[in-house]
């Protein structure tokens, strides 16, 4: 809670929200504090992409920057509004450098407002906005460093520096901290024994954290990301992993800490490790962590690649795939023996539609097997022992 009590001294209603400037100076997640606990939250200046609509916010600028709502997400490597509008390039700014503990400001030098950026720690007024009709409860706050705040939990092992992020992540996007950052995540191969084990108890807590341990569906087996083998210390309990899991390690009281199976596409902690003999690893290949489509997926409509432009670089995008459940044909699954096998079926259920939301980096069709196998999964819950298989028909991307 923020305890000051700073008073808007201008204000203006545009589109059903009322905005305000606050002249008092503070960080920016103060402000965000500040007008999440009066108002609604750091002004989301989204909707208003034209020039005209911005021309109204010129009573609320100056030549002093002020706070509002974009910074830069270390969850996404883009920026986001902390209100949790998806962020577009406005086509009345030019767009600064953005980067890790960056945030964004509003400032006028003309009769135009223009988008700044500056350290989110700097003092600065800040702008809010009210919207009567926006209910909105226990909001998460934006992380915006990963390297400044909090202090990663830290451990040396030999060469090996592991360090803990409680900064919460899905494996992929920790990996990919981990590898631009640091080496790689976790690697236990080289702990093996009892004082390197110890050590490692000191950075775990009862919360599973990422490690580099997941199920390879290329090879069909457990593999390590940092490439260096697949290899299980003998001390590591690991339970049964299958396509889509990935390694949660945790601790429980004074027992030795163990391997979870965890979805990979879990937001958790994170262990990265760092190895001064192999640097950084961010041109390294990303992990399969599905199954390549079988003969039974078959794909009916290929559509165009969808090519990211630079307003759509930090955007992220609505993905509906669509894909054809049908019975699973007797020839592929035999019937007892003694029994006479019931024709092939090629009767379809009918169309499934799912939704998804994924960085607009990143190309739909290449995502087609993760959409697939969630799709089966719950299909599996759905239907329980009902035999069936999927066809691909394809997809639709609606930019938000």
């Amino acid at each position: 809670m923020v305890t000051a009590s700073p008073a808007p001294v201008q204000e203006l209603v545009s589109n059903g929200k009322t905005f305000l400037r606050v002249e008092d100076k503070l960080s920016w997640l103060d402000a965000l504090r500040y007008c999440r606990e009066h108002h609604t939250d750091l002004a989301d200046l989204q909707s208003m992409n034209s020039m005209s609509s911005m021309k109204t916010l010129y009573t609320l600028t100056s030549s002093t920057q002020a706070w509002i709502g974009l910074f830069y997400n270390v969850r996404i490597g883009g920026l986001s509004w902390s209100s949790g509008s998806t962020f577009s390039t406005p086509i009345w700014s030019s767009l600064p450098v953005f980067k890790e503990g960056i945030c964004a400001t509003l400032y006028s030098v003309s009769i135009v407002p223009n988008l700044g950026a500056a350290s989110c720690t700097a003092q600065k007024p800040f702008i809010c906005y009210y919207d009567p009709e926006e209910l909105r409860y226990n909001l998460e706050e934006p992380i915006l460093s990963l390297t400044i705040t909090p202090k990663p939990a830290v451990v040396q092992i030999g060469r090996l520096t592991f360090k803990r992020f409680n900064q919460r992540m899905t494996w992929l996007s920790a990996l990919l901290y981990c590898r631009t950052y640091h080496t790689d995540l976790a690697d236990l191969q080289m702990v093996t024994d009892e004082a390197g084990m110890e050590a490692l108890k000191s950075i775990t807590s009862e919360t599973e954290a990422w490690i580099g341990l997941y199920f390879n569906a290329a090879s069909g087996s457990l593999s390590w990301s940092s490439d260096l083998g697949a290899s299980i210390p003998t001390w590591l309990q690991v339970p049964k992993f299958g396509a889509g899991l990935c390694a949660g390690f945790r601790t429980y009281v004074r027992y030795t800490p163990r391997v979870y199976s965890v979805v990979c596409s879990s937001l958790q902690p994170f262990i990265c490790f760092y190895d001064p003999s192999r640097g950084h690893r961010q041109s390294a290949a990303l992990p399969q962590l599905v199954h390549a489509p079988s003969s039974e997926v078959t794909e009916r409509v290929k559509p165009k690649p969808a090519v990211p432009s630079e307003e759509s670089g930090t955007d992220r995008r609505d993905t509906t795939a669509a894909v054809q459940a049908q019975h699973v044909s007797a020839s592929n699954h035999p019937e007892p023996q003694g029994k006479t096998p019931a024709p092939e079926s090629e009767q379809f259920f009918g169309i499934l539609k799912a939704d998804f939301t994924i960085p607009a980096l990143m190309d739909p069709e290449d995502m087609k097997d993760q959409f697939l196998s969630e799709i089966h999964e719950v299909l599996k819950q759905t239907l329980g022992d009902e035999q069936f298989r999927l066809k691909w028909v394809g997809f639709e991307v609606n930019k938000k």
